[in-house]
């Protein structure tokens, strides 16, 4: 008898539209990665003993002190992501290139570690971990943070163009978008001198333990 009154009590609570987003560009991060994954593996021998050959000579150019990252290079994997995403929150087709564009970031990062693997084996991964771990804690953060953002003010442009919401209010870009930006800039500029700075040494000490 008490048991439905208790029941009654527990009610789920409206889920945040916010942290939905975030696990919908989440998802179609982790499907463009396991994409990414299979297009490495599915390559044949020939194309698998190319890319081997590849990689192979960029390590031994980067140990020999031969590959420097440009700062240009550095700037746009840096910001291109988070650059991208913001300027698609002033755009309608912004809707359907933000879910994209995580998959599409999903997809090229996995791709790349996979291709160590498959290359050298387990000590792929740290190869892998030893050319991406500093970029990616620095832009995915913002990628997912700018991005959960932009996502709705598209959406609702997206509404406003096809006619859904054309007697709503216009869509406006608060103070909150535009300083998330700054922030984001701010934090991936770091982000850029750690590279630099951090990213060579943590290759080449992978690559120590792959010549032991």
């Amino acid at each position: 008898m008490r048991a439905r009154p208790l029941l009654r009590t527990i009610r789920l609570g409206p889920i945040d539209p916010s942290l939905l987003r975030e696990l919908l560009l989440a998802l179609f991060f982790l499907v463009g990665a396991l994409a990414g994954h299979l297009c490495a593996r599915s390559w044949d021998a020939v194309a698998q003993s190319a890319l081997s050959g590849y990689l192979r000579d960029y390590c031994a150019v980067y140990d020999a002190g031969g590959v420097s990252a440009s700062l240009g290079g550095c700037v746009l994997l840096y910001f291109g992501y988070t650059v991208l995403v913001f300027l698609l929150g002033f755009a309608s087709v912004g809707v359907a290139l933000i879910p994209a564009l995580s998959g599409v970031f999903g997809f090229l990062t996995m791709y790349t570690v996979s291709a160590f693997v498959c290359c050298f084996g387990r000590q792929g991964a740290a190869l892998a971990a030893g050319a991406l771990l500093v970029r990616l804690l620095f832009t995915l953060p913002c990628f997912f943070a700018m991005a959960g953002a932009a996502w709705p003010l598209s959406t609702e442009l997206a509404m406003l163009t096809f006619g859904r919401g054309r007697r709503s209010a216009p869509v406006l870009y608060g103070s909150r978008y535009f300083i998330l930006f700054v922030l984001c800039v701010a934090f991936l500029t770091l982000g850029v001198f750690c590279e630099r700075l951090l990213t060579p040494l943590l290759f080449r000490l992978a690559m120590g333990g792959l010549a032991a």
